[in-house]
């Protein structure tokens, strides 16, 4: 595990990646309603967001004010997960395919173009093949439904320590999936905070896999706040990504601790200012 570096403004190499900016909005205060989050993202000088499944539960006229306030603001929900059933869960391949195709008009008016999902759970008495084949299999079903759909598959491996029930849980694995099935439609969301919980290597196993990351998602260990309050050293691996000419979106996944948009816009100005000294 990396020694944490202070992030220093100042005496930075000009220019720095274009990179786009998110954040989940499930770590976010759930007590302030979605349209004001949006500001606040937007504010911080964001222009993405990301979701898990809250949109099933929006009424139609709540979904019509979010929609309207993404285009007001500028944002795209860059991320969400389209299915309940899990990839593990063999007998429930129909349904896969419907929740997928429930999720397409739902991207196209959210601004969406990733679709992720975790590995499920173990398969009772099944051998680790079986399951990797079974989550294989799971994630060519979710691309083949999408069809002319301009979104990406995502595998999201979540660590043991949060979730043992998984069946991968780790980015090491994840990747190693997701290369085997050499499906430009589906990629890998890399979790760094997952990974250092679970796994550690982040840096190196970003570089090996730089071309399968999707996305990624940032908060520091321990706590899930926002960088430089625990032991990873996100200056080290924003320079990484710099370096890497990684171009997808930076989702910001941490606890605010104090004022939310103050986090989210330090939080971004300290990434940008990292990889300026790549």
């Amino acid at each position: 595990m990396n020694r944490r570096e202070p992030m220093r403004a100042g005496n930075f190499a000009p220019g720095a990646p274009s990179w786009r900016f998110s954040s989940m909005l499930w770590n976010l205060n759930r007590k302030v309603p979605m349209e004001q989050r949006l500001e606040m993202l937007a504010a911080a000088g964001y222009t993405g967001a990301e979701l898990v499944d809250e949109w099933r539960s929006w009424s139609p006229q709540e979904m019509r004010s979010i929609v309207a306030k993404r285009h007001a603001v500028g944002i795209d929900f860059d991320l969400i997960f389209p299915a309940k059933v899990s990839l593990t869960e063999t007998d429930k391949r129909d349904l896969l395919r419907a929740q997928v195709k429930e999720a397409i008009p739902v991207a196209q008016e959210l601004g969406t173009s990733h679709f992720s999902f975790s590995s499920g759970p173990h398969i009772p008495g099944a051998t680790r093949e079986q399951e990797w084949a079974a989550i294989s299999d799971g994630l060519k079903i979710a691309a083949d439904a999408l069809g002319d759909a301009k979104v990406t598959i995502l595998l999201e491996p979540i660590d043991v320590l949060e979730n043992a029930k998984l069946a991968i849980n780790s980015a090491f694995d994840g990747f190693a999936l997701v290369r085997a099935l050499n499906d430009p439609r589906i990629k890998v969301l890399y979790d760094l905070y997952h990974e250092q919980r679970g796994t550690g290597n982040v840096i190196e196993t970003l570089r090996k896999n730089i071309d399968l990351t999707a996305t990624v998602h940032i908060a520091d260990v321990p706590g899930r706040h926002r960088p430089g309050t625990g032991e990873m050293n996100y200056a080290n691996i924003y320079r990484e990504l710099a370096r890497l000419n990684y171009s997808g979106y930076i989702c910001m996944e941490f606890y605010p601790l104090s004022d939310t948009t103050a986090e989210l816009k330090a939080a971004r100005e300290e990434a940008l200012a990292a990889a300026r000294t790549a």
